[in-house]
């Protein structure tokens, strides 16, 4: 059984160059970031950019947070962001922050848990801002 015949018009000597073509092309293309890529890698890249995901994020985190704490408690309070696994929640005074560190902590974290168990949080942490009290 001899070899497989060659497509019309391609002799070895042809073959070897386009073969080389090609691989010096790949060598190219892997140099200057490979060749095309899909629309997924662009588009997070724009979300991320311009934030779009943090701020549906954040409007998602203080929905939650409202139904978790008393209204008097969310007027007073202010979600400002969720890293790390943890909530960082600011409070217009330290007698408010202290209460909610102390006493109402372990209960508001297990409702937002149970609330959006996607989302995975471990802990709350509060800050004080004087800047919102109104």
């Amino acid at each position: 059984m001899g070899k497989k015949k060659k497509a019309a018009g391609i002799d070895q000597e042809t073959e070897q160059m386009i073969r080389h073509v090609m691989v010096r092309r790949r060598k190219e293309l892997s140099i200057r970031g490979g060749g095309p890529s899909g629309i997924g890698n662009p588009l997070q890249e724009v979300i991320a950019r311009r934030k779009i995901g943090r701020l549906l994020q954040s409007q998602e985190l203080d929905q939650l947070w409202s139904e978790a704490v008393e209204p008097q408690i969310a007027e007073q309070t202010k979600v400002v962001s969720l890293r790390n696994r943890i909530l960082l929640v600011h409070v217009s005074d330290s007698v408010l922050m202290s209460e909610l560190a102390n006493f109402h902590q372990r209960q508001i974290l297990r409702t937002i848990q149970q609330k959006r168990p996607d989302i995975e949080i471990k802990s709350i942490r509060f800050k004080l801002n004087a800047g919102l009290k109104k």
